[in-house]
């Protein structure tokens, strides 16, 4: 389900996201004061680590909480289209040929409908200390011409977090008057810090269509 769509919660869905939001975990039961001593490691890993040029990359994103506490993260990690906190990079391969660059643009609107818990749910999630959230994205040739370019390619990345809990990619017309108050409620609080991801290593192989191509010449 696209979270940047409104919804009309029920009450079952009500319930459990209160629960959610406002209990604290029994992993603790104080409001984290800073993010400072809680530290998270942000690891790549290619589902293929061989693909052919000219197609597209899928990588798993493991998020993992290595602090004390638990935390708030973002939900969204890498997005072609829309402000992510997460930034991928191929590096220290082959020259590569200059092409067109790739653009896209996108919008959405939260309704009166949407609570706060909706809102702050559809964008952030909790990851308890020891635990990670995962995701696989997908990079795309458009975006990332190393993956038309045969040869051996370092995949990294940036992770940045605000540490905004109000952060949304929707634009919110009625935003909640009390929200800063329901936010200074919540029993932690979200990550916020920039740090280098690990790195892995793929391999983009010459496809078949310009090999052939070569030996007609």
């Amino acid at each position: 389900m696209n979270p940047c769509q409104p919804r009309i919660l029920g009450v079952v869905t009500g319930c459990f996201l209160a629960l959610w939001l406002w209990q604290p975990f029994m992993l603790g039961n104080s409001l984290a004061q800073g993010t400072e001593n809680n530290q998270i490691e942000v690891k790549l890993i290619p589902l293929q680590k061989s693909i052919k040029a000219g197609e597209s990359l899928k990588v798993r994103v493991e998020i993992w909480n290595r602090g004390p506490k638990p935390l708030f993260i973002r939900q969204a990690t890498y997005s072609l289209c829309a402000s992510g906190p997460l930034s991928l990079r191929l590096e220290l391969g082959p020259p590569v040929k200059p092409q067109e660059g790739v653009g896209c643009a996108g919008d959405c609107i939260y309704g009166s409908e949407d609570s706060f818990a909706a809102k702050l749910a559809n964008e952030w999630t909790i990851i308890p200390s020891g635990s990670f959230y995962g995701a696989v994205d997908e990079m795309y040739p458009d975006a990332f011409p190393q993956l038309t370019t045969p040869g051996r390619w370092r995949l990294t990345g940036t992770y940045e977090s605000r540490g905004d809990l109000s952060l949304s990619l929707c634009w919110n017309p009625k935003p909640a008057p009390d929200e800063q108050e329901q936010l200074k409620k919540l029993h932690y609080q979200a990550w916020q810090g920039t740090i280098e991801t690990g790195k892995a290593w793929i391999e983009v192989r010459q496809s078949k269509s310009s090999t052939n191509a070569k030996k007609s010449r």
